[in-house]
């Protein structure tokens, strides 16, 4: 089991900085510690990044992605795009997903969505992932809830479920919660972002912890720019890898 870092997409944000300058997005560093209920627990550290980009009217589209590494597991990547319509009021849409390492791949594709209030921001997203290395499927939820202490501050929390079939092991059940927050300096465009999130395995009788700490390069505005307007997805799809134990 591994920490699934669904982040955004840094190859694409520098590869295309015109698009990218045109909305709003990050790239940034990312270190963590996972700790097994059973004793074990490694570090990793990484890179991230995230883009999105208008299509014709309300729809946007959106890539997220991730590269991670550490001494005791294989580097590990995230991919995710995402097309949805948006506007003041909502978002809705769907994504198509992928994860891996040198010796695993999971797919993912699934439906997400969001209602914006003054400083609060419901999400959601419902996703069927496979994996035919370990013969492996299932479908899961994850809702999120964003609140911004101001333009550059956000708190955020969040609860997910997952449903999971091995071939010849039968089915078992994945419960998923965490806190984080991030807060953007008002003199450079530099953000520092940390979580904790828990992930729990009811027949395999397995819990991990998961502490990150991220630092981020934001273009385009404020956090809640982003959220409103910009590359505002990875976070709530970060919630649902970790209840799949992706």
């Amino acid at each position: 089991m591994r920490n699934w870092i669904i982040g955004a997409a840094a190859v694409l944000a520098l590869a295309v900085p015109g698009v990218a300058a045109a909305q709003t997005g990050y790239v940034g560093a990312v270190i963590s510690n996972t700790e097994f209920d059973a004793g074990d627990d490694f570090d990793a550290y990484g890179v991230e990044g995230a883009v999105a980009f208008a299509g014709s009217g309300s729809i946007v589209f959106e890539i997220d992605a991730a590269l991670s590494d550490s001494d005791d597991t294989d580097t590990g990547y995230g991919l995710v795009g995402h097309v949805y319509s948006r506007n003041d009021s909502h978002l809705f849409g769907g994504f198509v997903g992928v994860a891996g390492s040198d010796d695993t791949e999971t797919w993912t594709v699934g439906l997400e969505a969001a209602k914006y209030y003054t400083d609060w921001t419901l999400a959601a997203a419902v996703a069927y992932g496979n994996n035919d290395d370990f013969g492996s499927d299932g479908w899961g939820v994850n809702g999120e809830a964003r609140y911004f202490v101001s333009d550059n501050f956000r708190l955020n929390g969040n609860l997910g479920w997952a449903t999971i079939d091995y071939d010849g092991f039968g089915e078992d059940d994945a419960f998923s919660y965490g806190l984080g927050g991030e807060y953007q300096f008002a003199s450079l465009p530099v953000s520092i972002a940390a979580g904790w999130s828990h992930v729990e395995f009811d027949e395999v009788d397995t819990e991990a912890d998961t502490l990150s700490l991220a630092v981020r390069y934001n273009w385009g505005g404020t956090l809640r720019d982003r959220d409103r307007n910009g590359a505002s997805q990875a976070g709530v799809l970060g919630g649902l890898g970790g209840a799949f134990g992706l």
